[in-house]
């Protein structure tokens, strides 16, 4: 955790935090594509309080922060393009709403996601949602 003495006391950023804000940062960019692997995953990130953390890993030293983000990409996107997409939106937002340091962000292509793919996740988002209700 980041430890920031201020005149009233100290301020701690959890991990989590840096995670979150990755997480809805990568999630902003054009390209990339989140998938759920199974039915019962699905459902139980629907009661969840984020889906931002999944794919995330952070390291946080003194006030400098390296970032691991596990990603798959929507096919038809340039994979160098959006990943530097991912890696300054990661930077920029982490900077800007925590005032640490992004020493790296590692970004790590998993998979390519093509049309058909997203449509049975879409399928599957919709079936689960009805089983819950």
């Amino acid at each position: 955790m980041d430890m920031e003495n201020l005149e009233l006391g100290q301020v701690k950023i959890s991990e989590d935090v840096v995670i979150i804000i990755a997480g809805i940062a990568t999630a902003g960019v054009k390209g990339v594509s989140t998938t759920r692997t199974g039915m019962a995953e699905g459902i139980s990130n629907l009661f969840s309080k984020n889906n931002y953390s999944k794919g995330i890993k952070v390291e946080i030293n003194e006030n400098a922060v390296v970032l691991e983000i596990f990603i798959n990409v929507e096919y038809g996107y340039k994979i160098s393009e959006v990943a530097r997409e991912v890696q300054s939106a990661v930077k920029k937002e982490i900077e800007t709403m925590t005032d640490m340091q992004v020493a790296a962000v590692n970004v790590h292509v998993l998979n390519i996601i093509q049309e058909k793919e997203k449509d049975k996740d879409k399928d599957k988002e919709v079936i689960e949602t009805e089983i819950i209700e």
